[in-house]
């Protein structure tokens, strides 16, 4: 999330010291430890308001009888994160200033992003932070069957953490993991990372007995 958005109404109004995208801004890549750690506050301080709203606004629906009542909304802000603008955190083979969707400048206010577009109830299941559903590590720590990760080495959405957080709490040994020198994301104009990924399952899954 753009930490630096302050009204969700009007999200040109912006913290200049927390928005990445403004060259005037004193803080610049490489980031210090303790400006990354004040992003990341600011970051889950704006997702928690979002949270709020949400929970007001339900309440509020509920008191009018509506009980199934729901409101779209538009998230602004969605794709800003230091590690796109400075490659020395959470290194890899990544080239700066880019994201899996492209130049995150123009993504972060564009149409399309992640939670763009939601609902109050959406925004819960899957977006906040408190309350989302989706956890990462806590399902794979009640993964029972073999599992393999497969991590790309110049991975544009997913750094280094995300693929420690997921395999690090399989709680068997029967795991592995490999990784695709190179590879970004989605395999974009990349075949032949593609098909290595696509041989390393079909391997896996032959090794497994999985049909």
């Amino acid at each position: 999330m753009d930490a630096s958005i302050l009204n969700e109404a009007m999200p040109d109004i912006r913290d200049p010291e927390l928005n990445l995208y403004d060259p005037a801004n004193a803080n610049q890549p490489p980031y210090t430890a303790a400006f990354v750690a004040r992003y990341r506050a600011a970051q889950i301080a704006r997702n928690r308001r979002i949270t709020a709203w949400v929970r007001d606004r339900l309440a509020a629906l509920k008191a009018a009888g509506r009980t199934n009542g729901e409101h779209a909304f538009v998230v602004h802000g969605t794709m800003t994160d230091p590690r796109w603008l400075d490659p020395s955190l959470e290194p890899n083979g990544r080239k700066p200033g880019w994201c899996y969707l492209g130049d995150p400048r123009v993504v972060n206010d564009g149409p399309v992003g992640l939670a763009r577009f939601t609902t109050l109830r959406s925004w819960l299941s899957q977006w906040s932070f408190d309350e989302a559903h989706g956890d990462g590590p806590k399902s794979a720590a009640a993964i029972s069957i073999p599992a393999m990760l497969i991590a790309n080495g110049a991975d544009d959405a997913c750094t280094p953490s995300h693929n420690d957080r997921l395999f690090d709490p399989i709680p068997h040994g029967d795991k592995e993991r490999h990784t695709i020198a190179g590879a970004n994301h989605y395999y974009f104009d990349q075949p032949n990372k593609l098909a290595e990924a696509v041989g390393l399952i079909t391997d896996w899954l032959g090794r497994k007995g999985f049909r």
